[in-house]
């Protein structure tokens, strides 16, 4: 039973932090869109340090597993809070929704109402006018030929930087020390990784910042290998330095990893990343173990530099600093082809140019500046 409500628990918890990212990646202009999904991991890093308090306090397995997890039914609220992203909701022309949240926006933020309705009257009205059919998007669109190739790069960033972050998080209890306080400090690194990250990549960008966040997590693991097992402080200071740059990682792919992919294949990117993740947190006490029956630098040295491999590959990727986010199939196929996406407002009809021309309505990114 215990295993059956684990298996319930883990599917919640996946969803609602991938869906999560993505939610926030769809109703955000590109200007303020990293700070947003970075400043969405501080929840995660106040309570991680929280973990090994209350552990301490509370000793018995069952009275902690029920500590952590009550709290996750406040979430139900989300159904009646929670609305639809203008995003999605114009991939799938459910126009009249569209309206009804973007009117809601601009009156929450004490927009013009007036000039408001005007604006996203024309932006309805403008993508109404042509007969639009999306192919039904599905994880198999990942392995298209012009997506291909960058779908197995994220996923090898994922599945490397989740195995470092797994492997330092769990195996705290290898390092010297009282394993309490161990594990609060590989929680509490997060906390100005977050702050570091998020303008770090806000200025060079999330793919030049989750390239460097793999090369340096990458050097600090080959480097805890080098170590004398006497010096003790070098060992941790190395371990929390590798802990502090993979956080970066991952927290960069959570931001990146959404902007790679078109809306419509927004949601399943992200999710088989995070699953490519979850198999890599699978195995790494098994890799852990490698150290018994081959060399002790296996486990470490080995990923460490997959991690540095990672980090060159991930410059191979499209930059998305600053640029509109692809909506459909086609535009998210332009965009691998390093091409300006064509968004869906100037997918009309040549006949219909002239008209166009005159009404000049904003995009889905400027709208969402503007409501």
């Amino acid at each position: 039973m215990f295993l059956i409500f684990r298996f319930f628990l883990a599917f919640g918890l996946t969803s609602v932090y991938v869906n999560s990212a993505v939610v926030l990646a769809e109703i955000t202009s590109a200007e303020y869109r990293s700070i947003y999904i970075f400043a969405f991991k501080f929840g995660y890093v106040l309570g991680y340090p929280l973990t090994p308090l209350i552990a301490w306090l509370v000793p018995d397995w069952f009275w902690l597993q029920l500590i952590f997890t009550l709290p996750w039914l406040s979430l139900l609220c989300a159904f009646w809070i929670l609305p639809e992203t203008p995003r999605w909701l114009l991939s799938h022309r459910k126009f009249h929704e569209l309206e009804q949240v973007l009117l809601l926006a601009a009156k929450k933020n004490g927009k013009d109402m007036k000039q408001a309705r005007i604006e996203i009257s024309d932006f309805i009205s403008y993508n109404s006018q042509k007969d639009f059919v999306e192919e039904e998007a599905t994880v198999l669109n990942l392995l298209r030929p012009t997506m291909r190739k960058n779908t197995i790069n994220i996923y090898f960033s994922w599945f490397i930087t989740s195995y470092i972050y797994f492997a330092l998080s769990w195996n705290t209890n290898d390092l010297a020390g009282d394993p309490y306080w161990n594990f609060f400090i590989t929680g509490a690194v997060e906390l100005p990784e977050v702050f570091v990250f998020m303008f770090l990549c806000r200025y060079i960008g999330n793919r030049l910042g989750l390239a460097i966040a793999n090369v340096l997590s990458g050097i600090c693991l080959i480097g805890m290998v080098c170590v004398p097992s006497d010096m003790v402080w070098l060992t941790i200071l190395l371990a929390m330095s590798g802990k502090f740059f993979c956080s970066g990682a991952f927290d960069t792919e959570y931001v990146y990893t959404p902007e790679l992919f078109p809306t419509v294949l927004r949601n399943v990117a992200l999710g088989s990343s995070s699953t490519v993740a979850r198999i890599s947190a699978l195995i790494s006490p098994f890799i852990h173990q490698l150290a018994d029956v081959t060399y002790p630098w296996v486990p470490m040295a080995v990923p460490g530099a997959l991690s540095i491999l990672s980090g060159f590959l991930v410059l191979l990727l499209p930059e998305t600093k600053g640029k509109i986010l692809p909506d459909t199939l086609k535009e998210g196929e332009k965009f691998f082809a390093k091409q300006e996406p064509v968004h869906p407002l100037s997918s009309v009809d040549s006949t219909n140019e002239q008209e166009i021309e005159l009404k000049k309505p904003v995009d889905m990114e400027l709208l969402n500046k503007k409501v």
